[in-house]
């Protein structure tokens, strides 16, 4: 894809980037769970991973460890821009940090309106893999939707109705008959407002929805002007808004949005039953870019923007933008990383248990999403959550405290 950028922005970009690759930020990080191995040596059991010398991930297959097939994916942002958020933690640091390359994936970024419209495209085949809202996720799955998801990304709900400090608007009932700015109707901006109202006891037909688009500062400008009476956004568009000066009063979630899944990792049914192998590969390079990224979001950020020239703050280098990305990225990954433990003890990420999906398809249901319940074993598969967290986290970890926070 081409982005464009001022030469003084490149330049910074490149010369921090040079920087982090001296410094060993490069470095393989072999998978764990088996000795070092040797292709074509043999194996004990079928279906487990190691590493080779050069730090590349094997397959053990007929009892010998077998290198992977070299494969494609499309990898697609459920939204319009690249910021600050999977976008780097999932996609550019696995990217820049050879975790694809030690997979033997070659893999591409597009963007998409939002949840639904990534869910389309995944169901369409023209996406391979994304993260998407569950609950648009479950809606495409009702309507007959050829996909499946195979595990959880932002396990800590993200979401926020926000409004003016100190204005008239102190609770939900207070938005009866009132504007509410969404990203989109194709966003998972627009399931969670309905859910949120309908917690409150209110209806979609109570107010009245306004796509603001995916800018939060645009939105919060909005805000301000009277255009809209309330904002419904993710926490690290907000943490965002609020280092360039924003200020927000938010409103509490309704209990029953405690515990519902966000972003989840879907995938097409077909393309998955045939090879599941590949997207496992996949999901094993994006959780070592969310245990680099967990532990160092300034090395991580830098990569980032590295990768995403257009993520950059209008007209500034990446050391003039890294504080507001540090801010962003540092947000996104609280809701998207367990609340406990340290990042070389998450040996399950992804993993998405069966009161997390009833919870999200209340959600779902609450928001008018959808009608009829799911099965979970239909539609979700947790088949790849073992082997996709098969890595050693010490090492990653270890390579990630040797740059500058």
């Amino acid at each position: 894809m081409n982005f464009s950028t001022s030469s003084r922005a490149k330049k910074s970009q490149a010369a921090l980037f040079a920087v982090l690759v001296a410094g060993s930020l490069l470095a393989a990080t072999p998978a764990s769970n088996a000795a070092t191995a040797k292709v074509g040596a043999a194996c004990a059991v079928n279906g487990s991973v190691g590493t080779i010398a050069n730090g590349n991930t094997v397959s053990c297959k007929n009892k010998k460890w077998t290198a992977f097939k070299p494969a494609k994916l499309v990898w697609a942002a459920a939204s319009a821009t690249y910021q600050p958020k999977e976008e780097f933690a999932t996609f550019a640091v696995p990217k820049k940090l050879n975790y694809f390359k030690q997979e033997n994936l070659t893999v591409s970024a597009v963007t998409t309106a939002g949840s639904i419209d990534l869910v389309n495209l995944v169901a369409a085949g023209r996406v391979d893999i994304g993260g998407a809202d569950l609950g648009s996720v479950m809606q495409a799955i009702e309507k007959g939707a050829n996909v499946v998801v195979i595990g959880g990304l932002v396990q800590n709900f993200p979401w926020a109705v926000a409004v003016k400090p100190g204005g008239a608007i102190k609770s939900a009932m207070d938005l009866k008959g009132k504007k509410i700015g969404i990203i989109g109707f194709g966003s998972g901006s627009y399931p969670y407002t309905k859910a949120f109202l309908a917690g409150n006891g209110l209806k979609e037909s109570d107010v009245t929805l306004i796509p603001t688009g995916p800018a939060v500062g645009v939105a919060a400008l909005q805000l301000d002007k009277g255009d809209v009476d309330a904002i419904a956004y993710f926490t690290s568009a907000y943490a965002g808004a609020e280092f360039n000066g924003s200020k927000f009063t938010y409103l509490p979630n309704p209990a029953a949005l405690t515990g519902v899944r966000s972003l989840s990792w879907v995938v097409n049914a077909d393309k998955y039953r045939d090879q599941p192998e590949v997207y496992e590969r996949y999901l094993r390079a994006a959780n070592k870019g969310l245990v680099y990224s967990s532990t160092n979001v300034r090395a991580a950020t830098l990569v980032g923007f590295a990768e995403f020239p257009s993520s950059l703050a209008v007209g500034k280098t990446a050391v003039e933008s890294l504080p507001l990305g540090m801010a962003q990225l540092k947000a996104w990954l609280k809701t998207a990383t367990p609340t406990k433990g340290k990042p070389v003890s998450w040996n399950k990420l992804g993993a998405i248990s069966a009161s997390d999906w009833k919870k999200s398809q209340d959600y779902t249901a609450a928001a008018g999403t959808i009608v009829s319940g799911l099965k979970i074993n239909d539609f979700l598969s947790n088949d790849v959550i073992t082997n996709a967290n098969a890595f050693d986290r010490a090492k990653i970890v270890a390579a990630a405290n040797k740059q500058p926070k």
